[in-house]
């Protein structure tokens, strides 16, 4: 997995796959999403409805695009995904 399934945010997260992410419990720099807890299209529906506010925001790169971010996101976010498999 290379990118936030919930915000679309870079760099690798190192993850093959939404299950092993969501067992990480890790906090996602751009969107505040923690893993195993928050992962789900609630929780990107109150970033957005926030502006989109960085998490960490010394980790916003100089050249970040909100844009381009989102065209990488995974939504609907699983389980409602991985119910469809």
């Amino acid at each position: 997995m290379d990118y936030c399934p919930v915000c679309g945010y870079g760099p690798a997260l190192g993850y093959a796959s939404t299950e092993e992410l969501r067992c990480s419990f890790e906090i996602c720099d751009c969107c505040g999403c923690e893993y195993g807890y928050d992962d789900n299209v609630a929780h990107y529906e109150r970033w957005v409805a926030k502006g989109c506010p960085w998490f960490r925001s010394k980790a916003r790169p100089l050249n970040w695009s909100l844009e381009e971010q989102l065209t990488r996101t995974i939504r609907p976010w699983p389980p409602e995904r991985e119910s469809a498999r």
